[in-house]
């Protein structure tokens, strides 16, 4: 009778430990799954720059620019951010407002003009990873980092002949891939997350959802090619990488 007593108390402890072992697991999977995903990402609830001033937005996973990808290398060889030109009679700088897409706080503001950027300002959820970049602008100099905004507040004016806008997790630190420093964990498409209202604007001006973005299993199957042995991407002005605003 002990002897049964102890190998049942022997197997209720293998059995716990199996428990244990699948709760830790399930923990760390959580963890890697959502430990730059917290909170609720940000909607775009305004529009960041005004359409009647816009002739052209690049897709997002265009070949156009250079490239633009998250550190991890699930998706390589294509740009993962959108080129916003303005039309030619507002080329020069100053003459388009850039405004906050969201109801939010000011992440981050810099320059770096060993990059080009004019001006680069990052707006999120004080409760969230993802933020939305903005860059090649002139930031208003009364803004500063921590600062709240709402949506459709003026927060610059575009620099020269439009701007780059970004929706992503920014990393701690740059990780070079193919030429490229990428300081992104992961991104995803600004427009992926806007509000209903805000792509009605789009809509108007014949542009849709679909046409602002080439699925990851497109760009897989259709890699976009390098120029050299840079990071520059080579099909600059493919017209299938454009989607057109219209009157």
């Amino acid at each position: 009778m002990l002897y049964v007593t102890v190998e049942l108390m022997q197997k209720g402890f293998v059995f716990m430990r199996y428990i244990l072992v699948v709760i830790l697991i399930a923990a760390v999977v959580v963890f890697v799954l959502f430990k730059n995903h917290k909170g609720t990402q940000p909607v775009i609830t305004a529009n960041f720059i005004d359409l009647e001033k816009v002739e052209k937005i690049s897709k997002f996973r265009s070949c156009q620019g250079h490239i633009v990808v998250p550190q991890d290398e699930s998706e390589t060889r294509r740009n993962m951010k959108h080129y916003v030109v303005l039309k030619p009679e507002f080329f020069g700088g100053g003459k388009a407002e850039i405004y906050s897409p969201i109801d939010g706080v000011i992440k981050s503001i810099g320059e770096r003009p060993e990059k080009g950027l004019e001006g680069e300002i990052w707006l999120g959820n004080a409760n969230n990873d993802w933020d939305i970049s903005i860059q090649h602008l002139f930031i208003l100099p009364n803004l500063t980092e921590g600062q709240k905004v709402k949506a459709g507040q003026k927060v610059g004016m575009a620099a020269d002949k439009g701007i780059d806008v970004v929706y992503g997790i920014g990393a701690k630190e740059v990780k070079m891939i193919e030429g490229y420093q990428s300081p992104y964990s992961a991104l995803d498409s600004i427009f992926n997350h806007a509000s209903a209202a805000v792509l009605t604007e789009y809509e108007a001006k014949g542009v849709l959802l679909a046409d602002l973005m080439y699925s990851k299993e497109f760009r897989d199957q259709n890699p976009c090619m390098l120029e050299g042995n840079g990071s520059q991407l080579n099909d600059h002005d493919h017209p299938e990488d454009w989607a057109m605003l219209h009157e």
